[in-house]
C-alpha cells in the first residue's frame, strides 16, 4: 500500500472505485480466484453486457455500453493479483462510495490480519502500532476502527487518542545512529530508517509508473520497480551503486528538459541511491535485495522478535498468497534462510520444520532448473492431469527444446575442454613418437638422472665419441630444447588453438537469445492450454489427446520421408537413366568449378569500417554493459577497426565490438555514448 488504492487505479486507469464496484460488476465475491475462475468470470460479465446493448432497455443498453468501453481498463485491475486484493479489502471496509455505505468505521481485516499474526511472536506494543501506521499509510484512513479493534480484541493497553498515529509526513531519521537494542529490528541487519526510506521508493515508483509520458520514455518502468532497477543483476553494492548514479543523472536531465512529471522518478532514484550508502544495506546487500524483491513481506519480518512455528506457518501463507513460490520449502530456502540467518532462533519446533524444508528443497533442484530453463516460473500452475496432456500435445516442442539444451551444454562446456584435451594430445603424442620413431622420451627422462647413461645417450644421440673435453652442458641443453620442440611446444599449440576456437564459438552464437525465443513458444503453448482448459473442459483431454497422436504421425511421416525419398531417387536414376550426368557434362562442370574458384580468390575483400573515439576519454569494456571489466581506454580522434558485431541494450543503448590490435586477435566493447562509425570519402 505504497499509496491510497483509489488514487493509484485512478492515476493508472482511469477508473474511480468509489463510483463503481467492480468485484460487483462481475460478480466475484473473493479476491483469491484462479486465471481460469476469472477468465469466466469476465467472459460471462461481457456476454451479459452485450445481450443488455442490444437489448430493448434503453436506459440499461447505455449504461452497459459504458461499462463495455471500460471493460480493458476494468479487467486489467482485475488480473493484477495485488490491486484485486488490495480492491477487494477497499470494498469490503468501506462499500462503494468510499465510506458512505461501509460505516464510518472503515475496514479492519487487514489490519486483524496483520497484528493477528504479529501476536504470534510477541506481545504487541504502541511502538508496533505506530510502525504500522507510518509503514501502511493508505490505512491511515481507517485509524478510528484500527484503535478500537485493537483495544477489544487485542486487549491492547494505552493506545491513548487517535492523533497520536495522525497523517504526518516528516520521517524520523536515525540515520548513523546506534541500533537501540529495545526496538524491532529486522534480523539484526537493518534500521528502521531504511526499511522506511524503501518503502517511499515504492511510493515514488508508483507515482512514476502512473504516467503515460514517464513509461514511454523509460519502458522499463512498466515491467516492475525490480526489473526496472535491475537490482537481481548486481553483483555488489559499490558497483550497483555507480550504476544507479548513472541512472540518477539520466532521469535528471530528462526532467530538466521535459518537466516536473519525472520528479518521482528522481525522487526514487535519489533515495535508492541514498539507501545503497547505508552501512546496513552495504554489510548486507545480497538480504537488502530480498527487501526489494518481496516487499510485501517486510513489514512483518522487521516486526517479529521471536519467531514461532504459528508465526512461521502464518508469515508462508502471506508469502504464498502474494508471489509464487514452489512449495514451503522453496519459502524457507530461498526467504526465510538468507533473511533470518543471524536471527538466533531458539524454538525446537521452527528448527525442525526448516530442517524438514532444507531436506525437501534439495529435491526440487532439478525442477528447479527445469522450470528456469522453460522459463515457467512466472507461468500460473496447471492441474496434474491438464499439465500431463500438454506434454503429451507438445512434446515435439519440448523434444525441440531439449536438443538445444544439449547443444547449449556440449558448446558452452567446451571452455572446460581446454586443459583435458591438452592432455590427452601430449600424452598421446608421447606414446605414438616412439612407436614411430627412434625417440623414447621416457627413456631420455630417467637417462638424465644417472651420469653415465646421459652420456651415453648424447654420444648416440650425437654420433660422435664422447671425451672429458666434450661440451657436456651445451649438447644436454641442446637436447632438452629438441624434445621440448617434439613433445611440448605441440601441444602448447594445441591449447591456445581449442581456446581460441571454443571462445569464437561462443561468441558468434546467440544461445541466451535461442533459448529465449523458446521459452517464449512454450509460454505461448502454456497459456494456450490453460485457456482451452477454462473455456472447454470437457473436450479439453479429447482435444489434447488427438493432438498428441497425431504429433506423432507428423514426426513417423517426416522420418520416412527423409529415409525414402532419397533412395527414390536413387532408384529412379538408376532405372530411367535420368539424372545421370554424361562424361562431356561432368568435364564441364569440372572446369566450371576451376573457373569458379580461381574468380573467388580475385574477389577483393570488404573495405574495414573505422570507428572513432567522440569523448575526450573512453572505457572499452570486455562485454555489453557498464558490469563489464575495463580493458582498454581511448581518447579522442582515436580510430579502431570494428568487427562488425554490435548489440542493443534494455535501455536502447548501442554498443559496438571493435578490435584492440593491428593482429586482430583482440577485442572489447564500446557504447555508442562514446563512440561513432568514422566517416570515410568514397574512393
Amino acid at each position: 500500500m505504497a499509496a491510497d488504492i483509489q488514487e493509484i487505479i485512478l492515476s493508472r486507469y482511469g477508473i474511480d472505485i468509489a463510483k463503481e464496484n467492480i468485484f460487483k460488476l462481475y460478480k466475484i465475491d473473493k479476491p483469491d480466484i484462479t486465471p481460469q475462475e476469472l477468465d469466466i468470470k469476465i467472459q460471462d460479465t461481457r456476454k451479459r453486457w452485450n445481450q443488455s446493448i442490444n437489448g430493448a432497455n434503453e436506459k440499461n443498453a447505455i449504461r452497459d455500453k459504458e461499462r463495455m468501453d471500460k471493460a480493458d481498463q476494468y479487467e486489467a485491475i482485475l488480473k493484477d493479483d495485488r490491486l484485486r486484493k488490495e480492491l477487494f479489502a477497499y470494498y469490503n471496509g468501506t462499500g462503494a462510495k468510499g465510506g458512505k455505505e461501509g460505516g464510518t468505521g472503515g475496514s479492519v481485516d487487514f489490519a486483524r490480519e496483520y497484528f493477528k499474526l504479529l501476536e504470534t511472536s510477541k506481545k504487541i506494543r504502541q511502538d508496533d502500532v505506530k510502525f504500522f501506521f507510518e509503514y501502511y499509510q493508505a490505512e491511515r484512513k481507517n485509524k478510528k476502527a484500527i484503535l478500537e479493534m485493537l483495544e477489544k480484541e487485542f486487549k491492547v493497553k494505552k493506545l491513548g487518542k487517535d492523533e497520536k498515529y495522525a497523517d504526518e509526513e516528516a520521517e524520523k531519521e536515525v540515520e548513523g545512529k546506534t541500533k537501540d537494542e529495545s526496538s524491532s529490528l529486522i534480523v539484526n541487519l537493518f534500521q528502521e530508517a531504511t526499511i522506511m526510506k524503501l518503502q517511499k521508493c515504492f511510493a515514488f515508483y508508483e507515482k512514476a509508473v502512473a504516467s503515460n509520458d514517464v513509461c514511454q520514455k523509460f519502458p522499463a518502468l512498466k515491467a516492475g520497480m525490480l526489473e526496472f532497477l535491475k537490482i537481481d543483476e548486481a553483483k555488489d553494492c559499490k558497483s550497483y551503486a555507480g550504476e544507479i548514479a548513472v541512472m540518477q543523472k539520466d532521469a535528471y536531465a530528462v526532467r530538466q528538459e521535459r518537466g516536473n512529471e519525472y520528479i518521482p522518478l528522481v525522487d526514487l532514484l535519489n533515495t535508492m541511491h541514498t539507501l545503497l550508502s547505508y552501512r546496513d544495506v552495504v554489510d548486507n546487500f545480497d538480504e537488502f535485495k530480498l527487501l526489494v524483491h518481496y516487499p510485501n513481506l517486510t513489514p512483518y519480518m522487521y516486526s517479529f522478535t521471536e519467531m514461532k512455528p504459528d508465526t512461521l506457518k502464518g508469515i508462508i501463507k502471506v508469502a504464498n498468497r502474494e508471489y509464487v513460490f514452489r512449495d514451503d520449502a522453496d519459502f524457507i530456502v530461498n526467504y526465510y534462510n538468507p533473511v533470518h540467518d543471524n536471527f538466533g532462533i531458539t524454538n525446537n519446533g521452527i528448527r525442525s520444520i526448516i530442517k524438514k524444508a532444507e531436506k525437501r528443497a534439495k529435491a526440487n533442484k532439478v525442477l528447479d532448473k527445469i522450470d528456469e530453463k522453460i522459463g515457467r516460473q512466472q507461468l500460473s500452475k496447471l492441474p496434474l492431469v491438464a499439465n500431463l496432456l500438454h506434454w503429451i500435445a507438445y512434446w515435439p516442442i519440448f523434444v525441440v527444446f531439449l536438443v538445444f539444451e544439449v547443444f547449449k551444454i556440449l558448446f558452452e562446456s567446451l571452455k572446460k575442454t581446454v586443459i583435458p584435451v591438452t592432455a590427452l594430445f601430449f600424452i598421446g603424442l608421447n606414446w605414438l613418437l616412439p612407436k614411430c620413431t627412434e625417440l623414447d622420451n621416457m627413456t631420455v627422462l630417467f637417462k638424465i638422472i644417472e651420469k653415465k647413461e646421459w652420456q651415453e645417450y648424447l654420444q648416440s644421440f650425437s654420433g660422435y665419441e664422447m671425451t672429458a673435453d666434450s661440451p657436456y652442458v651445451v649438447l644436454s641443453i641442446v637436447v632438452i630444447l629438441i624434445m621440448l620442440l617434439i613433445y611440448v611446444v605441440p601441444s602448447v599449440f594445441v591449447c591456445i588453438f581449442t581456446k581460441n576456437m571454443t571462445n569464437k564459438l561462443s561468441k558468434e552464437i546467440d544461445w541466451k537469445g535461442y533459448e529465449r525465443t523458446l521459452q517464449g513458444i512454450l509460454k505461448n503453448l502454456h497459456d494456450k492450454t490453460e485457456k482451452q482448459f477454462a473455456e472447454k473442459k470437457n473436450a479439453f483431454v479429447k482435444n489434447q489427446i488427438i493432438m498428441g497422436i497425431l504429433n506423432i504421425l507428423y514426426v513417423a511421416v517426416i522420418v520416412l520421408t527423409i529415409i525414402f525419398i532419397p533412395k527414390g531417387f536413387q532408384w529412379f536414376s538408376e532405372t530411367t537413366g535420368y539424372f545421370q550426368p554424361s562424361e562431356e557434362v561432368s568435364e564441364v562442370i569440372t572446369s566450371e568449378e576451376n573457373i569458379s574458384e580461381e574468380l573467388s580468390e580475385e574477389v577483393s575483400e570488404e573495405p574495414e569500417i573505422l570507428m572513432v573515439i567522440t569523448a575526450s576519454s573512453a572505457n572499452i569494456r570486455a562485454g555489453v554493459g557498464t558490469s563489464y571489466d575495463v580493458v582498454a581506454t581511448g581518447v579522442q580522434g582515436e580510430t579502431f577497426v570494428a568487427t562488425g558485431n554490435q548489440e542493443t541494450t534494455s535501455s536502447g543503448n548501442v554498443w559496438y565490438e571493435i578490435y584492440l590490435d593491428e593482429e586482430k586477435t583482440k577485442t572489447g566493447w564500446a557504447s555508442q555514448k562514446v563512440i561513432e562509425i568514422l566517416e570515410q570519402e568514397e574512393e
